[in-house]
């Protein structure tokens, strides 16, 4: 894989004294599967496409990732890049 596919598949989250991020985000994802509502990273109600409820038919496999999409827990940089922009454009 070259560098640019590794970051794009495997972003890691720190584990630290306050917790396992990476564990938080497997308990999102499964609570997602179950109750058909997407993820809050920390409590923060932001989806950078679509919004809270899951829009995938598909619940497992390469084809529900077309429903992560927007969700802090799938892609953490580009949630955290959209919820940057968001507030620059709201403070201007």
């Amino acid at each position: 894989m070259s560098e640019h596919e590794i970051r794009q598949k495997f972003q890691l989250l720190k584990k630290d004294t306050s917790g396992n991020h990476n564990l938080l985000k497997s308990r999102s994802c499964e609570r997602c599967i179950k109750t058909g509502k997407r993820g809050t990273p920390f409590g923060i109600q932001f989806w950078y496409e679509k919004g809270e409820d899951w829009p995938s038919i598909h619940q497992r496999g390469v084809e529900a990732e077309e429903g992560c999409v927007g969700c802090g827990w799938y892609d953490f940089a580009a949630w955290r890049n959209a919820l940057n922009e968001k507030f620059n454009q709201s403070a201007q």
